[in-house]
């Protein structure tokens, strides 16, 4: 006999994890600012689904640390002090390091050309200053390198850690900006990954870290 209920909550559990997937790519790419209130019904509504499944999924994200709980079904997305910046920023990057050089290890011809397709649509988007593109763009190619890590516990870790400072990139759309197309490029790491240098891939990843964390200390924490 079938059980309803279970199919039922399965049902939902997906739908909740589609809902926090939605919600940590907001968080990466800067479409929350920090101090945002993220209202339970209003994300409801704006995604056509119950209440149930956002707040679950909202629950999941202040369980990561990424958001906070706040009164009337809302939640918040916490502000970002340089010094918390700083703290994850270092963080992130040795734990960067650590991804790239497990990837390089296991890396084959058929991911470095997936690899080198999405660079190039990270440094098109950066070429046509395309501010959201630019970001989406750069999260994947990314994620997919540190998921050739084949080491999922780490990308988790990482996830996070990109969630907590991803809101302070918001002020790229509000500013007139020239995105630094001809210097923050992947080039290096890629030539890294063929010819399969694993320090020369974490010195590249490193480098990447550092230009991002020096654009954002110049016109957004400074």
């Amino acid at each position: 006999m079938l059980d309803l209920d279970n199919i039922e909550k399965a049902q939902r559990m997906s739908l909740t994890t589609q809902v926090e997937v939605a919600l940590k790519g907001a968080l990466i790419a800067g479409s929350l600012r920090p101090g945002s209130r993220l209202v339970t019904k209003e994300i409801a509504d704006k995604l056509g689904t119950s209440i149930t499944p956002v707040r679950e999924a909202l629950l999941r994200l202040v369980s990561a640390g990424v958001l906070h709980a706040a009164p009337a079904q809302a939640f918040l997305v916490p502000e970002v002090t340089q010094v918390g910046y700083d703290e994850v920023n270092r963080i992130r990057r040795e734990l960067e390091m650590l991804a790239v050089a497990a990837a390089c290890e296991r890396m084959t011809e058929s991911k470095l050309e997936e690899l080198r397709k999405l660079s190039e649509a990270f440094h098109d988007a950066m070429s046509n200053n395309d501010v959201e593109k630019s970001l989406e763009a750069n999260r994947i190619f990314r994620f997919t390198l540190y998921k050739h890590a084949e080491m999922p516990t780490l990308c988790t870790l990482i996830e996070q850690l990109w969630m907590r400072i991803g809101p302070c990139f918001s002020y790229w759309y509000d500013q007139d900006i020239e995105l630094p197309a001809t210097t923050y490029r992947y080039d290096e790491l890629i030539d890294a990954l063929e010819k399969r240098d694993v320090e020369r891939c974490r010195a590249a990843v490193a480098e990447v870290v550092d230009k991002a964390n020096n654009l954002l200390l110049q016109q957004y924490l400074a």
